[in-house]
């Protein structure tokens, strides 16, 4: 479990560490980026958000940036952002053969991070969460999938509330 006491410059030193281990090991891996004072892949506060894997688009469409500015907005910047499958895949694409390096460091970030709670971002995801995640202590809430509100504007504030709501939780 995690490691407590290590300063904020050692957790991020980890994180990048475990990230350049992620692009040289996972094969088409992808990984929230910083952007407009969201730190993704590289943030180290006590919220942390999980998603399924990463879609075949590029980062800026509207989903992204309306995630990136609420959490701006919440003042939840620092939050760390990840997927459990590292590679990127279409919604029904089969996951990787060998899941086995992707659950690794997942596991190694919980350990650097050491989040006070997890979002998970759909049903999927929470359900996988809460099983990987038994005994561990940490509550893991779930909202709806980012893209739900970015492709569907009118679901944006149902979304924009659930996270607020995961946020003041912090």
């Amino acid at each position: 479990m995690p490691a407590n006491g290590a300063t904020e410059a050692a957790k991020r030193a980890r994180l990048i560490e475990l990230q350049i281990e992620i692009y040289a090991t996972i094969e088409n891996a992808w990984l929230f980026p910083e952007s407009n004072g969201v730190q993704g892949f590289l943030g180290i506060g006590p919220l942390m958000i999980v998603a399924e894997r990463p879609s075949t688009g590029t980062f800026g469409r509207r989903a992204d940036r309306l995630l990136y500015s609420l959490l701006t907005e919440y003042g939840a910047g620092n939050t760390h952002l990840t997927d459990v499958i590292k590679s990127r895949g279409r919604v029904d694409d089969p996951y990787p053969t060998n899941i086995a390096p992707d659950k690794a460091f997942f596991d190694r970030e919980l350990d650097i991070v050491d989040p006070k709670r997890i979002i998970a971002f759909g049903d999927k995801v929470h359900d996988m969460l809460r099983f990987m995640l038994a005994g561990y202590g940490i509550p893991v809430m779930k909202t709806w999938h980012y893209a739900t509100a970015g492709r569907w504007p009118q679901r944006a504030a149902i979304f924009s509330e659930q996270l607020r709501n995961a946020c003041d939780l912090i």
